[in-house]
């Protein structure tokens, strides 16, 4: 019913999921967002397929680090509240010279 009127495809739950992933992680929209720009030639400079190659191969690897890197902080922030909830946890104190917390 809302294709016929509006003329769009609804979103499956496989994009749905993926938009909000991407939403989540904005480093990687960004990459995505090349790859699909050099895919439908809109990079200006790109004249060989050698040239489109390595852009596309420089983005993979943006896309690498954005992926490795908000897994790390989510990773730390699950570690971090998983040692918390234990109790045992004793919150980092700067000593002085001599031993004593400041």
């Amino acid at each position: 019913m809302l294709e016929e009127i509006s003329g769009v495809t609804p979103l499956s739950s496989d994009e749905k999921a993926l938009l909000d992933i991407l939403r989540k992680t904005p480093g990687l929209m960004d990459c995505f967002m090349e790859m699909a720009e050099i895919a439908n030639d809109k990079v200006e400079g790109l004249i060989l397929g050698d040239d489109a190659e390595e852009a596309t191969v420089e983005v993979m690897h943006r896309a690498g680090r954005a992926t490795l890197q908000g897994w790390a902080e989510r990773r730390c922030k699950t570690a971090e509240a998983e040692v918390q909830a234990q109790g045992d946890c004793r919150p980092h104190v700067k000593k002085k010279s001599c031993g004593t917390p400041q």
